[in-house]
């Protein structure tokens, strides 16, 4: 009797359609993919550019690490000029996203 129960449920197992899962899967993946857009931060001599950061505080530090900028981020293409800050490196933290960059 076991035996029997435990064919007829590797059978039914075997015939569900595990492609279909599979697909699910991936459609859930790129739903949230395309809802989550990456932060981008670029450079161009004392001004910074960042997309997708809308609603988010952008944070600098100064390589001693003591933070030199806040201001939170009003739209989703944003431009902060930086001219009062004296050239060199500092790292910039947005969100979960830090990355070390270089003014001029």
């Amino acid at each position: 009797m076991k035996k029997i129960l435990i064919m007829i449920t590797a059978a039914f197992l075997l015939a569900m359609p595990m492609e279909v899962k599979a697909q699910d899967i991936q459609q859930q993946r790129t739903t949230i993919e395309q809802e989550v857009a990456p932060i981008t931060i670029s450079v161009n001599e004392s001004t910074i550019h960042i997309k997708n950061a809308e609603k988010m505080v952008i944070e600098i530090y100064n390589m001693t690490g003591v933070k030199v900028v806040t201001q939170r981020i009003d739209s989703s293409d944003k431009m902060i000029e930086l001219d009062n800050l004296p050239k060199g490196c500092y790292i910039i933290k947005i969100g979960k996203v830090a990355r070390k960059v270089y003014l001029r």
